[in-house]
Order: C-alpha cells, then structure tokens, then sequence
C-alpha cells in the first residue's frame, strides 16, 4: 500500500489529511455509552509518528492534534481502520481517540467520508463540502462534535453498518477530525477547514473481477532545431478501474516508427490505489525521438492485486491492457538542410554555367575577331600582289 496524500488547499479549504498504512487488523468491538473523557496529561508526539493517524503539525501556539484507531481504553496500534470480508447487513463497531495537544480549548467535528481518486491519481478525501455516498455514508459516530482542553482525549465508539445491498469489493474513506480557523487573506478573511484523518478500507464479501480498460490515448511530438537530433513526445493516457478491488498500475509507454522500429520508450512511475470505478490521467515524456513521419506511441499497463492488510487475491488476475495513439512527426530541420544544399547544388551548378558561358562567348569572339583580321590581312596581302603584277606587265 501506498500512504494516500494529503488534497491540494483550496481558497477556502486547507486539507491535511495523515493516512499511515500497516499490516492489517481487522477490530470490532463493543462500544462504551462514555463520553469523551479526560485522559492524564499526554505527551505531544512528534509529527506524522503517532501509532495511529496523523498528528497535526503547527507552530508553537498554534492548534495541534491528532486522530488514531482506538479500542475502549486508548489509542492502538493501528494505522487505519481495515475490515475485510464483511458481509452486506453487518455492523462493525470500532473507536476513534482524538487528542488536542494544544494549549487552549478546541472543537472537533467527528465524521466519515469517501475517498477518490485526485490529480495524477492521489488518493484523498472528498471536499468537505460534498456528502459522502459510499462508506464514509456508512459510518455513524455518537457524538459527531467535541469540545476538548489542551492535552484532553475523546474516544469516541463508531459503527460502520454496511448495507445489504453493498456491492461485492473494495469501498475506501476515511475518519476525520477537523476544525475550523479563520485565515488572513489578501481577499480578507476566510474561514478555512482543516481536516486530518485515518484510513478506512472495506472489503465486502462477494465476487472479486479486478480489470481495467485504457479510456483513451493521446500524443504529441515536439520537434528539435537541430536536424540531426532528436525532439521529445508527450504522451497521456485516461485508465479506468472497471473493476471492484482496488489496482495498482504499471504503465509502459513506447513510440515507434515505420516496420515497428522502435524510437524511445519509458516506464512512468506506478500509480497506486486506483480505486473501483475511478479514471486517472497517466503521463509521460519521451526525449529523444528523431522524428520519421508517421509514427504510433503505444501503451501498455499492467494492473496489480493489493495484498497489503491481508487481503486475498482475487481467483482471477487483472490483465494487461494496450492501446496506442497515431502521430506525425515531420523532420522540418533536416529537411530545411537539404532543401538548402540542392538549392545551393543547382544554384552552383548555374553559376559554373554562365561562367563557362561567359568564358565560350569570350573565346568564340577573339577566334572571330582573329579569323576576321586573318582574312582583312590576307584579302590586303592579295590586292597588293595583284597591284604589283599589274604594273610589271605595263612596262614591258
């Protein structure tokens, strides 16, 4: 398992939400009609080192506290409420301790909500705002409010009924403690929700069809100035869990160009906990691929069983699944440079021409001008002879 992270702050909503993941325990137990009570002066633990939840970690002054699995007498060992084949119509009962480390009086709200699926596929909670409709609907706490002295405890019993008409598999929320603080904003003042909580997976008894389908694939290719390197592709891709156990995945990602000649490939990170029936986005960024027109980039995933909290393996393993994305990726650079060096082929080619034309227009005019003034010599040369034979004659 992986520890879900904590949801982005909104403008009116800062979330912090610890949830430590461990071997699993399955508790139930019979609750007490107490109240919460007062406990001996604990001592602060550090943050996020607390056996079972999350310590909220602030400033000195500020408001600090914690929530964990409880039974009757006292925080566990548990890092998370976990329940596995529970029959539908079943009621779970359970404790929740949360403790005020501060140094003043604070009030908590007590309650159950789901979980999703978030950006690049964080698990976290459902906004505050937004009633949940799965387990965290399920959950049902004594008192769902409680005001507590600096270092006072409440345990407080819960019971998680689950319907007879809940669906066979996985279901995952939460149990939060949260406060509301007012903050200074540049907007003035806005009431805030923090919110930290403890893991709850549910498991219901039943058939067990893990599986996964690749929703769609998109690709990208952004080219390079330089005409024998290689640009880079972007690639996205939406999963969808179908199933209703919880996966996680390992995607390949790969381009490849013409005759299946493989360009660049890589291995995104695994994405955990994707829940039953939720879609995340899975990205990845390729460098290095020298661009050879018509392309494919082609994904692969391959989707695991969660075994963490002792939990069963589905009878059937989820099978990979492949899909792939068409791109064209033109080599502009390098066709810009041999463009440019059969323009400068033939543009010499041309020059060499006219020289050479220049050079035979020379020559044809001096063989001209040399066989014209041969001739005017000779012409020259015979109209004296004749001159001269002329005379001789008129002597004699």
């Amino acid at each position: 398992m992986t520890t879900p992270r904590p949801p982005r702050r909104s403008r009116a909503t800062s979330v912090v939400f610890g949830l430590l993941i461990a071997a699993a325990i399955a508790a139930t137990g019979t609750p007490a009609g107490a109240a919460p009570s007062p406990t001996p002066t604990p001592s602060a633990p550090a943050a996020n080192t607390n056996a079972g939840g999350g310590v909220e970690p602030a400033p000195p002054g500020s408001i600090r506290w914690s929530v964990q699995p409880s039974s009757a007498q006292g925080p566990d060992s548990r890092k998370e409420f976990s329940y596995r084949d529970v029959k539908p119509g079943t009621a779970i009962h359970d404790y929740v301790a949360v403790t005020n480390f501060s140094s003043a009086p604070v009030t908590f709200q007590i309650y159950g909500t789901d979980a999703l699926n978030g950006n690049a596929g964080a698990l976290q909670l459902q906004p505050a705002d937004e009633k949940p409709k799965d387990v965290g609907a399920w959950v049902s706490i004594l008192k769902t409010s409680v005001t507590l002295k600096p270092n006072e405890r409440a345990i407080e019993p819960i019971t998680l009924t689950v319907p007879a008409t809940a669906t066979p598999g996985d279901h995952t929320g939460g149990i939060v403690a949260s406060i509301g603080v007012e903050e200074n904003t540049a907007n003035g003042p806005v009431k805030v929700d923090r919110r930290l909580g403890v893991p709850l997976y549910l498991r219901v008894a039943g058939p067990l069809n893990p599986g996964i389908t690749i929703e769609s694939v998109s690709a990208s290719y952004h080219g390079t100035a330089n005409p024998f390197g290689g640009g880079s592709t972007d690639v996205t891709l939406t999963v969808h869990n179908t199933g209703n156990v919880r996966l996680n995945l390992n995607p390949e990602v790969a381009v490849h160009g013409l005759y299946w000649l493989k360009v660049a490939s890589a291995n995104p990170a695994t994405m955990p906990n994707l829940l039953p029936g939720s879609t995340v986005q899975i990205s990845a960024h390729l460098d290095g691929v020298y661009p050879l027109g018509p392309m494919t980039a082609d994904v692969r995933v391959v989707p695991s069983q969660i075994t963490a909290l002792g939990l069963p393996k589905a009878p059937n393993e989820p099978q990979a699944v492949e899909s792939d994305a068409f791109l064209w990726a033109t080599p502009w650079p390098l066709l810009l440079l041999v463009l440019l060096l059969v323009g400068g082929f033939f543009a010499f080619r041309w020059v060499r021409r006219m020289r050479r034309g220049r050079q035979d227009q020379v020559v044809a005019e001096a063989v001209a001008k040399a066989r014209q003034e041969t001739v005017e010599q000779l012409k020259k040369k015979a109209m004296a002879a004749k001159a001269g034979g002329g005379g001789t004659g008129a002597s004699g």
